[in-house]
């Protein structure tokens, strides 16, 4: 099955399970975060947190229960809800093709 961008946000399910899963990944770099949640169907490739309720993920992943998967493999489903959204339209400064943007109301 061919991967799709997902535009992914994510809630603790609890201030003690923020605690505890920041606290569990106090230690790891950038790409020890990104093979962490790296499967044969999903991949983050960017992510973003503040000091918010919220934070958010790009995915690239064949579909929204591959990103469930992903994250339960590190445990990430107990510590966090997910809404993962697929993004029809994903377009890339760094990666200019001239071509007409999609348009994610087209069949």
């Amino acid at each position: 099955m061919a991967k799709k961008h997902f535009i992914c946000t994510h809630t603790w399910v609890s201030p003690e399970a923020r605690v505890e899963f920041l606290k569990m990944t106090s230690d790891i770099t950038d790409r020890e975060f990104f093979e962490s949640v790296k499967t044969e169907r999903a991949e983050t490739l960017r992510h973003w947190m503040g000091k918010e309720d919220f934070f958010y993920c790009h995915w690239f992943a064949e579909d929204e229960d591959a990103i469930f998967d992903a994250l339960e493999g590190i445990g990430g489903n107990d510590f966090m809800a997910t809404l993962p959204i697929e993004t029809e339209r994903y377009v890339d400064s760094s990666d200019i093709k001239d071509q007409t943007l999609a348009n994610p109301y087209d069949d």
